[in-house]
């Protein structure tokens, strides 16, 4: 194929890698606002950090059921359509909580937010991961999945100015606003996935025929070892970014200095995946992804014992988010090899779906251990130690992750 040929492929691979990007920004950004608006949402409405937990935990939670139920859409109604579904409903949730003027009213609409959130991601991931080539595939998941990072790292840049002056709801207005602008660009210029085979014909039953199928011969062990990977990854990465922020200020550094640490973390997120994902072009990707969680385990334990000097936990803060994330990223594109295009959208999303069941331990978890007593330290090593079962996981994946396909 020479480059006449290939050009308009290309250009077609990149329009779809950067609006996919732009979707996971703005759900890194509606996700982690949270965390970033928890400490002055604490002092205006008197919460202890006990009680944010739960509001940390209820968009996960959310999460889990567009995970499981609204991803798989994208099998059956298309890719696009579903994103465009799931823009408008974190958008619409996200911005309605600007106005939220009780306790429980945010926990439903952080509930609410989730469910679209949690959509989102397995289709984006499916989309770019079936426009691009089987070498290209990690690279390209990791450039459209750092998007999550870029928000959380975005809702920092903003949340440092603008929260002080204006208060915490012009986060939620901004989270709210963006998504729902981009509604119509995805509707014009984002193309359909070119192996999707379902169609809107399908029978109802189809999606439990689906979800069986992740446990059919051939792909049974692949989809355990994913599920627990994702599980306990989820876990520790919803820990950090939830908590980092927070922990800071109780060590002693100040409103601002937690958003630094934010900010951190998701510099490090952003550079991690996509290093990661270069070296996953020349290597065993689950090599490369397993040594990438043995690496997260020994930045946790670095991040628990290096709250007596800032620059200390700024640095370590950037290294556990250039491997906690980097290794969830690239993760990815390992689920989006694993599975065929027509249960794609289910494979990653069921998985996803199970990681975010994690992902509600590590913030609940969070909120315990500052009213334990029990030292950072032994939060952090416990959380690391972890980490080493998604190692385990990871490298015992069959060469299928490796090779991917498209039928």
């Amino acid at each position: 194929m020479d480059a006449a040929e290939t050009a308009p492929i290309v250009r077609r691979t990149a329009r779809v890698v950067g609006l996919c990007l732009l979707v996971i920004v703005l759900d890194g950004f509606d996700m982690l606002v949270i965390a970033l608006t928890a400490p002055a949402l604490a002092v205006d409405w008197g919460l202890s950090g006990q009680s944010l937990a739960p509001l940390f935990a209820a968009g996960v939670i959310g999460m889990i059921g567009g995970s499981v139920f609204i991803a798989p859409l994208g099998d059956r109604l298309g890719r696009v359509r579903v994103l465009m579904l799931c823009c408008a409903l974190f958008g619409v949730f996200a911005g309605l909580t600007a106005l939220a003027d009780s306790y429980a009213g945010l926990l439903v609409l952080r509930l609410l937010t989730g469910f679209g959130l949690g959509g989102a991601v397995p289709n984006a991931t499916a989309l770019i991961s079936e426009h691009a080539s089987n070498r290209q595939r990690p690279l390209m998941v990791s450039i459209g999945l750092v998007g999550f990072a870029l928000g959380g790292m975005l809702c920092a840049l903003l949340a440092v100015p603008l929260v002080p002056r204006f208060g915490w709801r012009v986060m939620y207005v901004i989270g709210g606003v963006l998504p729902l602008l981009l509604i119509p660009v995805l509707h014009r210029f984002l193309p359909e996935s070119p192996t999707l085979r379902s169609s809107t014909k399908a029978p109802a039953e189809k999606f439990s025929q689906r979800v069986r199928l992740l446990f059919a011969p051939g792909l049974a062990g692949d989809t355990q070892r994913l599920w627990l990977a994702f599980f306990v990854n989820m876990m520790v990465m919803f820990f950090l970014a939830n908590w980092v922020p927070y922990v800071a200020q109780q060590v002693g550094f100040g409103p601002r200095q937690g958003s630094l640490a934010a900010l951190a973390l998701n510099v490090g997120g952003i550079v991690g995946p996509l290093i990661l994902a270069v070296v996953c072009q020349h290597l065993d990707a689950r090599r490369v992804i397993g040594a990438a969680f043995v690496a997260a385990a020994a930045s946790m334990v670095g991040v628990g014992y290096a709250t007596g000097s800032f620059g200390i936990y700024l640095a370590v803060a950037a290294l556990a988010g250039f491997f906690v994330f980097g290794a969830q990223i690239t993760l990815h594109g390992l689920a989006a090899a694993v599975y065929p295009g027509h249960l794609r959208a289910t494979g990653i999303g069921w998985a996803l779906g199970c990681g975010r069941i994690g992902s509600v331990l590590g913030p609940l978890l969070g909120g315990q251990m500052l009213n334990s007593g029990v030292a950072l330290s032994t939060y952090f090593t416990g959380f690391g130690a972890a980490l080493l079962l998604a190692a385990a996981a990871t490298f015992s994946l069959t060469r299928r992750a490796l090779d991917g396909h498209e039928t």
